[in-house]
């Protein structure tokens, strides 16, 4: 007989009624029906064939999505924010420094994710109602030099896309790694990863991509991976990219295991890359220009005494009056 008493009496959960919830704003958007089904596809060994198969073809959408030929691609377990955590500490080390370009609420988590790794953060901030020049961020990257640069490409607490053509450039000429949040604008804005000279990138599947958080792909170009293996620090185990390297044989000679991932979440994200490779990136952009275009159309329709009272965002502090999204969050909701 136990020595002890149960303390705690057996929880009553009960099912509940839940209506779905139509999703217009920020947060996630409905996944596809096809990934919803993939969902229920088959626990996979952490070491089987078919769960390398399924890395095989996770990486190659990735590649794909991100257009970048960097074998250095995979998927972090973990939401976006895992991505960012693990694009910063592999890339830039305690004391380092790291220019973090403000505009929004995923900027601000650079910030605050690079104080905890006791990096020094060096925040350029402008208005949320806008996005940032190449010329004001030169001038930031001239001034301080630092060893990387953190920006957002599409930033959904403020509804702006930034411009990153051109910028890798200016990074690397001063010595900076350039890295880049995709979270919100992958697969809904063109991105081209080498062409733009971007070095780390993430994003996560919940919003254009149409599939379940949790789940978040990363890419690093030939100038980080360089910087990765020769760092003088080590980040933590579990967002380790040269541990993670090896589970999803980046390289073709490793089958290694780290931890173990959820099987559901990568058949998930291997179906979101498979729909979006049968739709093809350039039509998935025009399809969300289009939704953006009507949106934008529709709101200039609505009667005058039906405008919006203006109020502030609680996350971003910034009114909602006066200013003009440069991307609709619209333009995350699959048709």
């Amino acid at each position: 007989m136990n020595s002890t008493s149960m303390t705690v009496p057996v929880p009553d959960i009960v099912d509940r009624q839940f209506k779905k919830p139509l999703f217009c704003g920020p947060g996630p958007c409905d996944v596809w029906p096809s990934v919803a089904e993939a969902l229920t596809g088959p626990v996979l060994s952490p070491m089987c064939d078919e769960l390398f198969n399924v890395f095989d073809d996770v990486r190659a959408g990735i590649q794909y999505l991100f257009q970048t030929q960097s074998k250095l691609v995979l998927a972090m377990s973990g939401s976006g924010h895992a991505g960012m955590e693990a694009v910063i500490s592999n890339l830039v080390g305690p004391k380092e420094t790291i220019l973090i370009a403000t505009r929004g609420i995923w900027d601000e988590r650079a910030y605050n994710i690079s104080k905890r790794y006791g990096i020094k953060p060096i925040v350029y901030r402008i208005p949320f109602n806008r996005s940032f020049t190449l010329a004001e961020l030169e001038t930031q990257l001239k001034t301080y030099k630092p060893t990387a640069l953190f920006i957002t490409h599409g930033d959904s607490s403020s509804g702006t896309v930034q411009k990153i053509e051109g910028l890798g450039e200016i990074c690397h000429r001063y010595g900076t790694l350039l890295l880049v949040d995709t979270v919100v604008s992958l697969g809904a804005t063109p991105f081209f990863m080498d062409a733009w000279g971007v070095d780390g990138v993430y994003t996560s599947t919940q919003k254009a991509l149409s599939g379940p958080a949790g789940i978040s792909p990363v890419a690093f170009s030939a100038r980080a991976e360089e910087k990765i293996n020769n760092r003088k620090h080590e980040p933590p185990f579990y967002f380790d990219i040269k541990l993670l390297a090896k589970q999803w044989n980046c390289y073709g000679n490793t089958k290694a295991y780290h931890h173990t991932m959820s099987s559901p979440l990568l058949w998930a994200l291997r179906c979101c890359l498979r729909q979006i490779c049968q739709e093809t990136l350039e039509k998935s952009w025009e399809r969300h220009a289009r939704v953006t275009e009507y949106f934008h159309k529709r709101l200039q329709q609505l009667p005058q005494g039906h405008a919006p009272t203006p109020t502030i965002d609680k996350w971003t502090g910034l009114s909602n009056e006066g200013t003009q999204p440069h991307i609709s969050k619209v333009q995350m909701v699959t048709l």
